[in-house]
């Protein structure tokens, strides 16, 4: 019996430290691809010209549109008295 309690703890053990061990080197993993992968994209910051093309081929009135697509010419045709 003495046996069978000795083999459970050294079983114990051994999966502690192999747990222990995975996890450090998935740590070490997901470290290196965090200082690989430091490029902040921050949402709305580009312009999505394609998307606005787009929209306005559908929506030719939504000034707003010819406004991120900065056509200022359309958006005095469309309304004349927009403000600026």
């Amino acid at each position: 019996m003495a046996k069978k309690k000795n083999l459970s703890k050294d079983l114990n053990f051994l999966l502690y430290i192999t747990f222990s061990i995975l996890i450090l080197l998935l740590s070490i993993s997901n470290l290196q691809n965090i200082e690989r992968k430091k490029v902040v994209k921050v949402l709305g910051a580009e312009t999505n010209t394609y998307f606005w093309e787009d929209f306005m081929a559908k929506h030719p009135t939504y000034i707003d549109g010819w406004i991120e697509l900065e056509r200022m010419d359309k958006v005095e045709e469309i309304d004349p008295n927009f403000l600026k």
